[in-house]
């Protein structure tokens, strides 16, 4: 009885701390991990979860959007996480970072009506580079290297900018 109540505290306090600082947290995930799965330690960056926000200040600020799109428990977006939270993939300053939930409907509802997949599409994290504009710039989708991801932010900037030359 004792460890219900301990464990209903925790999530009464986590579910205040979230509605506190009023955003939207990441869905939790509609796959459970398999028994004896260990998920590695994650180092999380800072993100928008809710992507029409995320894009809606983006546009507003004139700058580029990140989106990470994929699950809580994937350990492919594990992974992304780490590589930008301990700073391996940079992320330029001209940069805004959305850290979204494949598992959120609302969420998925803004993504396809956003965004399009460039290739099979068959693994997350889906990595999406879109434009001051809105424009999506860039798409990877799978597990990729810290120099992969930074070559895709430098490519979709130069784009960009080569486009919008007179």
């Amino acid at each position: 009885m004792k460890t219900w109540i301990t464990l209903l505290g925790c999530l009464t306090l986590t579910a205040g701390a979230l509605a506190a600082e009023g955003e939207k947290g990441f869905a939790p995930s509609t796959v459970p991990t398999p028994k004896g799965c260990e998920q590695i330690k994650v180092v999380k960056p800072k993100g928008e979860h809710d992507l029409a926000k995320a894009i809606a200040k983006a546009k507003a600020e004139k700058k580029f959007l990140l989106v990470q799109y994929g699950r809580e428990n994937c350990t492919n977006c594990q992974k992304v996480w780490n590589m930008l939270g301990d700073g391996r993939i940079k992320m330029p300053a001209d940069f805004l970072y959305a850290d979204t939930s494949c598992d959120d409907a609302e969420t998925r509802a803004v993504f396809e009506e956003t965004f399009f997949v460039e290739d099979d599409g068959r693994y997350y994290p889906y990595i999406v580079v879109m434009g001051p504009d809105g424009v999506q710039l860039a798409f990877k989708s799978g597990l990729g290297t810290p120099e992969i991801y930074n070559a895709l932010f430098q490519k979709a900037r130069e784009e960009y900018f080569q486009l919008q030359q007179p």
